[in-house]
């Protein structure tokens, strides 16, 4: 959506390690786990180290420690290992190489496994990793003690980099040990899995950390491509915002030189155009300040560490703060990262001593002089509220020729210099200049710019493309006017060879120089677009005629200042519309084309687009870091557009293109909000929502709906009062949070993490989106036990469960003596003393979470046979902990990864916390029984269930995304409120049952012989009864088996019913008899044997009728098995209602009932 592309080389390297952890262990001696569950590798190239037998001896090797992040690998030390010893040494792995003889030795590389070990979940992992990190960093310092008071630096991916601040802080950390700490991708500001108070106290100590020789930090993020965690904590410039900023340098990869491209969370440890920058940064460093650690801490020495450190990796300082332009100014004239070599100078007549000053021996030199420009007035824009600031100006050079040699960049840089720029200054009374070079420190690379009407592909960034060769590359020279007011810069001057294709640096390539003034201050360009509509701006902004220079000198850079748009949320695309004034000459196209960068003013982080079409329209579309969520207001807000005009036609035919009526080739430019990558940017800083966000939603229905099902109360959220409610409850918070409110946390991480109203929308989308996503995840759930109901029922109905029974009363005092005497209850409790100790907390949330699932399946099955209530408080409390378990899932990682490491080191790092688990497991336990449990319904318990309900969502709303911690607490309150309202019901007396009005009898004189006669009937009554019902069952079980037999016989399937297809006349027959006729048949005789005469058959017509007797259609006649479960279902009927029956039930009571009345009448008679 953004047009953006991972662009990173990959890189190679045959690696092999040396296990150092026995000889870690025998050098440190200490008792803790850790250093058995850890090892300490270090890396080899293995080529190299099988070919040079003097591997083994560096002159002065220097350690540097690679600690992987969370999940991470110890091998992936490899990529910058492998190219720092590339770097270092010739081709043949003997000497170094040439641009490295002043680096006191190579680099050694060693790297920690720490087990693949999820740190960032847990902060006692990181606490035991930063301990190990320490006595590593002793080791390493005993192992090269030869080197004096070295330091050893440091490398951390991910929360690796939290490790080694962390390391810092704890009591066996080595004093003078760390000066320089490079941070890959890590989360600075505050941790990216909130689940964990462990985590926050982590945190809280290392920011809290304050030091003298503090280490510089270089944090490096990987910009909107790492979706594992939001680049925004990495931005060290928004999280300390101008605090101690000479400690810290921080950037993203979009902004480094010869990368351009945004890195993905792990590719950013071996995307080569990185690794190579670092790796040489390292050597580079030790070479200019060695490696001795009272030398590198000295805050002279580390300011001038960090700006080298910003030169190597390419940094721009434009839109840096106005506290990091001030350290950058005062280390701009000494150190290794000079712009400009003040004791060096060369003496001129004047600023118009045109005669070259270097290339004196060369032909076809060029020599050009500007002097430095008073600016007219003020603009007209700024309506006079000007300062000095305002009427300032700048210095703008970009060129492909060769600057000279930069081996400290590359050791590819071409050799030759094909030009040379000097800042001159007035040498007082004498009457001349004392010009001064101006150092390759001082340029800042940029891309080349092909024209695309040119050009095949000109897709950018692309990893095919040696940005740092000089073919690709574009050096620009920039010199803010406060440095060149602190020098007292009068002129400019530039030579430079014109005929420079013979060479080393052309490569085919026309040659680009442009150098001229250009306002120190961006021109404003006021609004945001919204959502629905764009925003537009004429360019320049302003009169050309109120420019501070002229706009004959003007430099090649144009920039513009947009302060109402900084934020990390929003994508914009950017559209630059073609000036038609600028083809009334109809020119060729340019020999390079214009370019634009656009730079986030709070963070740095910078999107370059080369090769700008100057006929079509542009669409640039720009996601920046800037403002953002969770993180403090920045000072300095907005965001920069430059554009760099490379070829205006001078000294050709076409000179006229551009002039004071046409000065750009582009006449507006118009912003619009890309909302469809805006999206996808509040997914990747707000998923956390919706995982937190589901349990305040539920607390919510469960305020307002105390007695409906969980279902009914989320559809109430959704329409109505209740979506009223869902939606002005978060923009209240908001508004509250705007207006100061900071409720024991700081404001700008409370709610949605942002104290303006810009996005007051954001928090009501996001309770809708967490209900629906309640509401689903229900849905699932209760499917799920329908399925697994349907199921039962079919195949396996025996196990379908009874009714609920009703809790009488609180046990008395003796059942309680009696319980604790059972061997049961001991165990049982031992048992739990156990789990309570061998297990952490966290695995007893989810034991208690697999139990009331079982218990609310079970329910749910009661609920469908016999519509029972209770299976709604059983949902209502597994909807809660199904959403609780992902916070606590974590957890359970880290703990089975510890016990994996060793049984003393699973038992050292278990959590347990009784006041967590007891409470609900105690309630699980009394959702298990199979009793229903009554809620009190007084006044003040009702009102304690809207308050303790309502705090649950109030917390969950403001500290669930950030705190995410802070929900259990709420939580577990919830719980304890839920145990009081299950027992507090049974220590309150219950309502009298309903009574029947009874006659007073005391005064009746009933005679103890029909007293005794009435209990003796009654109970020849009962035993008949339950004969009878016995008998009665023993029936219907025959019945239905004898039914079932049928079936089968019948070749019926499971669940047919028998209808009046099979249950006909046939089963209504009977036998019965008739008198057969008294005719016989004659006999006849003759003189043999006799012979018996039969009747005389009668022939039947075709038409006469059958007999319809069902007794005679044999080939009809249902089953035996049918006539024998009618024959016990018939019995079973005449057990209980046939009065002739001397055992029916009816015909004894219906006796004992008459004896009864008979016997009232009697008594009513002997009282009157």
């Amino acid at each position: 959506m953004l047009h953006m592309r991972m662009e990173c080389r990959m890189s190679r390297m045959y690696p092999a390690y040396e296990d150092h952890s026995e000889q870690l262990r025998d050098y440190t001696r200490s008792s803790s786990p850790v250093m058995k569950k850890y090892s300490l590798r270090e890396y080899r190239e293995m080529n190299a180290y099988m070919l040079n037998p003097l591997y083994d001896r560096p002159l002065s090797p220097i350690p540097i420690l690679f600690i992987p992040g969370n999940a991470g690998s110890f091998a992936q030390v490899r990529s910058m290992a492998s190219s720092a010893f590339y770097q270092y040494w010739n081709r043949w792995f003997e000497v170094p190489s040439d641009d490295m003889q002043d680096v006191p030795g190579p680099t050694a590389w060693f790297s920690i496994d720490f087990n693949e070990d999820f740190s960032a979940f847990h902060g006692k992992t990181l606490e035991d990793q930063a301990y190990y990190v320490n006595e590593v960093v002793r080791y390493l310092r005993a192992m090269y003690s030869k080197n004096g008071n070295m330091s050893v630096g440091i490398v951390g991916h991910s929360m690796g980099g939290i490790v080694a601040r962390l390391a810092l802080t704890l009591p066996n950390t080595e004093p003078s040990s760390i000066d320089t700490i490079v941070t890959l991708s890590t989360p600075h500001a505050f941790p990216p899995v909130p689940f964990e108070r462990s985590m926050e106290q982590v945190y809280a100590r290392i920011n809290a950390y304050k030091n003298d020789t503090m280490p510089l930090i270089v944090s490096i993020a990987g910009g909107i491509l790492d979706t594992q965690l939001s680049s925004d904590a990495s931005s060290l410039s928004l999280f300390e915002d101008g605090k101690a900023p000479e400690r810290s340098l921080s950037t993203f990869t979009t902004a480094l030189a010869s990368l351009w491209s945004s890195v993905d969370h792990l590719a950013i440890v071996w995307c080569d155009q990185l690794r190579a920058r670092i790796a040489r940064s390292f050597l580079r460093d030790y070479a200019y300040f060695g490696s001795d650690f009272a030398h590198r801490t000295r805050h002279s020495i580390r300011d001038q560490r960090r700006e080298f450190w910003r030169f190597m990796l390419g940094l721009s300082d434009d839109a840096a703060s106005l506290t990091t332009q001030r350290l950058a100014l005062d280390t701009s004239s000494n150190g290794p990262a000079a712009k400009v070599e003040m004791t060096t100078r060369f003496l001129a007549s004047d600023s118009r001593y045109l005669k070259p000053l270097v290339f004196m021996d060369t032909a076809d030199i060029q020599v050009d002089v500007l002097d430095f420009v008073i600016p007219p007035g003020p603009r007209q824009m700024y309506n006079g509220n000007t300062t000095d600031a305002d009427e300032a100006l700048a210095f703008e050079l970009i060129t492909n020729l060769s600057l000279g040699q930069m081996r400290d960049l590359s050791p590819n840089s071409p050799r030759g210099a094909e030009i040379v720029v000097f800042l001159c200054t007035h040498a007082g009374v004498v009457p001349l200049e004392r010009c001064h070079p101006a150092l390759m420190n001082g340029a800042q690379p940029l891309p080349f710019s092909p024209v695309p009407e040119t050009t095949i592909n000109t897709a950018f960034p692309n990893a095919k493309i040696q940005y740092d060769a000089p073919s690709a590359t574009l050096m620009r020279m920039h010199f803010p006017a406060a440095f060149l007011q602190q020098h007292e810069i009068s002129a400019v001057r530039v030579e430079y060879i014109k005929q420079a294709n013979s060479l080393p640096s052309r490569e085919g390539v026309p040659t680009i120089l442009t150098y001229g003034w250009t306002e120190d201050k961006p021109l404003n360009l006021h609004g945001a677009p919204g959502w629905l509509r764009s925003r537009t701006w004429a360019l320049p902004g302003i009169n050309v005629t109120s420019l501070l220079s002229s706009y004959v000198e003007h430099g090649p850079l144009w920039e513009w200042n947009l302060p109402d748009m900084d934020s990390s949320l929003l994508a914009y695309t950017f559209t630059l519309f073609p000036a038609p004034c600028a083809h009334r000459l109809d020119p060729p196209p340019p020999r390079i084309a214009p370019m634009v960068r656009f730079l986030s003013a709070s963070t740095g982080d910078a999107r370059v687009f080369p090769s700008l079409h100057t006929h079509t329209r542009n669409d640039l579309r720009v996601a920046l870091h800037g403002t953002a969520p969770f993180m403090r207001e920045p000072t300095h807000r907005g965001t920069r557009m430059q554009l760099w005009l490379l070829d205006d036609y001078r000294n050709t035919s076409y000179n006229g293109t551009f002039d004071m009526n046409c000065p750009l080739p582009y006449t507006h430019v118009r912003a619009s909000v890309h909302w469809r990558a805006s999206m996808a940017l509040f997914v990747l800083r707000y998923r956390m929502a919706l995982l937190t966000w589901p349990l305040g939603i539920l607390a919510l229905a469960r305020a307002l709906q105390p007695t409906a099902p969980p279902l009914d109360a989320m559809l109430f959220l959704m329409r109505g009062r209740g979506l009223l409610m869902l939606i002005l409850g978060p923009l209240a918070l908001h508004v509250c949070v705007f207006f100061g409110a900071s409720l024991g946390a700081p404001r700008h991480t409370l709610g949605i993490g942002i104290t303006s109203m810009s996005f007051w929308w954001l928090g009501p989308t996001l309770s809708v989106l967490a209900t629906s996503l309640a509401l689903l995840v229900y849905l699932v759930t209760e499917a799920a036990m329908h399925v697994l109901y349907v199921a039962v029922r079919r195949f396996v109905p025996r196990f379908l469960p009874s009714n609920s029974t009703h809790v009488p009363s609180w046990p008395t005092r003796g059942a309680w003596i009696t319980w604790l005497q059972q061997r049961s209850t001991w165990g049982t409790g031992l048992a739990l003393l156990g789990l309570f100790v061998m297990l952490p907390y966290q695995v007893l949330i989810l034991l208690c979470v697999m139990l009331h699932i079982g218990t609310t399946c079970r329910s749910y099955m009661v609920y469908r046979e016999s519509g029972a209530l209770q299976f709604n408080e059983h949902a209502w409390l597994m909807q809660f902990l199904l959403w609780l378990v992902p916070l606590q899932a974590p957890m359970l990682v880290v703990w089975v990864r510890n016990v994996h490491a060793g049984i003393v080191m699973g038992l050292a790092r278990i959590e347990s916390n009784v006041l967590i688990v007891a409470p609900l497991l105690w309630l699980i336990y009394l959702e298990w029984l199979s009793s229903v449990w009554h809620r009190p319904s007084t006044f003040y318990f009702t009102q304690a269930h809207y308050a303790v309900y309502g705090s649950m969502t109030l917390c969950t709303l403001i500290y669930g995304i950030r705190y995410s911690y802070a929900i259990l607490d709420a939580f577990l309150v919830t719980v304890v409120f839920e145990l009081v309202n299950r027992i507090v019901p049974l220590y309150q007396a219950r309502p009298p049952p309903e009574t029947i009005s009874m006659r007073d009898v005391s005064m009746l004189a009933v005679p103890p012989s029909i007293t005794d006669t009435l209990w003796e009937e009654y109970l020849a009554t009962l035993e008949a009864y339950l004969h009878v019902h016995a008998q009665v069952e023993e029936a219907l079980k025959d019945g239905f088996f004898q039914l079932t037999r049928a079936k089968m016989t019948m070749s019926g399937t499971f669940g047919q019913r028998t209808g009046r297809d099979v249950y006909n006349e046939h089963m209504s027959a009977q036998v019965r008899f008739a008198q057969a006729g008294t005719e016989t048949a004659p006999a006849s005789s003759s003189s043999g044997l006799r012979r018996r005469h039969g009747r005389e058959s009668i022939p039947v017509s075709s038409g006469a009728s059958h007999d319809s007797d069902p007794v005679a259609q044999f080939s009809g006649l249902p089953p035996p098995a049918l006539r024998a479960a009618q024959r016990s279902f018939q019995r079973a009927i005449t057990l209980l209602v046939d009065t002739n029956t001397a055992q029916a039930a009816i015909h004894t009571v219906y006796h004992l009932k008459k004896k009864l009345e008979a016997l009232e009448d009697d008594i009513l008679q002997r009282r009157s």
